[in-house]
């Protein structure tokens, strides 16, 4: 099977304090045989712990000059990214309600954990219908429709980086369609969303020790589900853009409006060869 490695500094940035997940897609091989530019397009966690410094490392050196934000407006009152206006320009486009993906708490996340143990299939069940509907939902393609106007957007020479809470589900899904556009395989967008858990084994291995000791083993279990990138969940992904819209090249062509112009111009704007020097 095809594999994908990012590089370590893309994964754990110490660089930028507080800041539990960066990826830059820089070095992406696509089926051509060309490859991402560096600095251009980045994913991360969110971005509420950070202060000034990040945000100016982030712009000096990632070179983000505008965060795309796709959590919900209950997620954003608990964990608002007040530093980042500062220098860059900040853009709220959340792709699920705050019913579909209600902000998790201290006061609430046991209870919410405890429904989902309950629902039938547990919480597989429940990230995989997550994601259907990160591709089927029109509050979700409308937003993949801005994101990519935006990555079109002739005035911004620089980085995008687009987010969630944990850069995992929402900006999963998103990274496979901004990858699908960019010509990469489906087999190498999907490693590249599967290359997550490498940045937070440590992490969950601790979660799921204290959630054993001081809650239970099944929500042990169930709250790692959540937390995991899983390749069923991308999988779920993938299969309802092959069957409702008989593949992600017409998903972006007729539920996301990106014209064969737009490809061109998009690959033209992050590709480039191999060897070739980066500008």
């Amino acid at each position: 099977m095809e594999k994908y490695f990012p590089p370590f500094y893309n994964i754990i940035v110490k660089k930028i304090k507080k800041l539990a997940y960066i990826h830059d897609l820089g070095g992406i091989l696509t089926k051509d045989g060309l490859v991402i530019k560096h600095h251009k397009l980045i994913r991360s966690s969110n971005l509420s712990k950070i202060n000034s410094e990040g945000v100016d490392r982030l712009a000096d050196n990632f070179k983000v000059k505008r965060v795309i934000d796709l959590r919900t407006e209950e997620e954003i009152k608990q964990n608002p990214e007040d530093f980042i206006t500062t220098r860059i320009e900040y853009l709220h486009l959340p792709s699920l309600t705050n019913e579909q993906n209600p902000a998790i708490n201290k006061l609430n996340r046991l209870e919410i954990l405890d429904a989902l143990v309950h629902l039938k299939g547990g919480v597989k069940a429940h990230m995989k219908k997550l994601y259907r509907t990160l591709v089927n939902s029109k509050k979700a393609q409308n937003v993949y429709k801005e994101v990519f106007k935006n990555l079109l957007d002739d005035s911004n020479d620089g980085a995008i980086l687009y987010h969630c809470t944990q850069g995992k589900d929402r900006t999963g899904v998103l990274t496979y369609l901004i990858l699908s556009a960019l010509g990469v395989s489906s087999i190498t967008a999907s490693n590249v969303y599967m290359s997550f858990n490498r940045r937070s084994i440590l992490k969950r291995v601790a979660i799921w020790i204290g959630m054993n000791v001081a809650v239970s083993p099944r929500k042990a279990v169930a709250l790692n589900n959540c937390l995991i990138a899983r390749r069923i969940y991308i999988n779920s992904a993938i299969e309802e853009l092959d069957t409702q819209y008989n593949g992600v090249e017409n998903y972006l062509k007729n539920q996301i409006g990106l014209s064969d112009e737009d490809i061109t111009k998009l690959r033209n704007k992050y590709l480039r060869k191999l060897g070739e020097k980066e500008r």
